[in-house]
């Protein structure tokens, strides 16, 4: 923990969260670490996602707003707005708008294990993470062909009014 207050630097959650635990709960017998909070954490979620068990959505949907909210938060007190961020929300909101046809969403096993995977690989904090990849590869061609296709509208007259004589 010391590591985490060395420089200045406000404490992590992570260290934290093991200060609670190095100071509350008996020793194991083994040294908790950061890996292992995390691994029990996503495992459980995994878990209550793939069963799909009472608040699963929500679960999710938490998740995936929390961390990438801050990060948001964070660059706008920088002045800094990465394109990872950017590009996660608009994944986030192209995933939410999706959702709306439940007739495909419903038959799809473990769906919200597969969207929570989804948006821990797009918010994974590295530079070429799965929002960059997406929004890049798929998202922002689709969306410049939409932008030209509404551009070429805006130049029609879609509808003729009579003049006044």
């Amino acid at each position: 923990m010391a590591t985490a207050m060395s420089g200045g630097a406000p404490p992590m959650p992570y260290s934290l969260f093991l200060g609670f635990v190095h100071r509350n709960i008996p020793p194991l017998g083994f040294p908790v670490t950061e890996m292992h909070v995390t691994g029990a954490f996503w495992g459980l979620a995994a878990l209550w996602t793939a069963t799909d068990f009472y608040g699963t959505s929500l679960l999710v949907t938490v998740l995936s707003l929390v961390y990438p909210a801050w990060m948001s938060y964070r660059a706008e007190l920088t002045g800094k707005y990465p394109v990872q961020w950017i590009a996660y929300w608009i994944i986030f909101a192209a995933v939410y708008m999706l959702e709306f046809l439940q007739f495909l969403v419903e038959y799809i096993p473990i769906y919200q294990t597969f969207k929570l995977a989804f948006f821990l690989w797009c918010m994974y904090p590295c530079a070429n993470n799965g929002s960059v990849l997406v929004y890049n590869n798929a998202l922002k061609p689709a969306l410049a062909a939409l932008d030209q296709w509404i551009g070429s509208m805006k130049k029609k007259q879609i509808v003729e009014f009579p003049k006044d004589d």
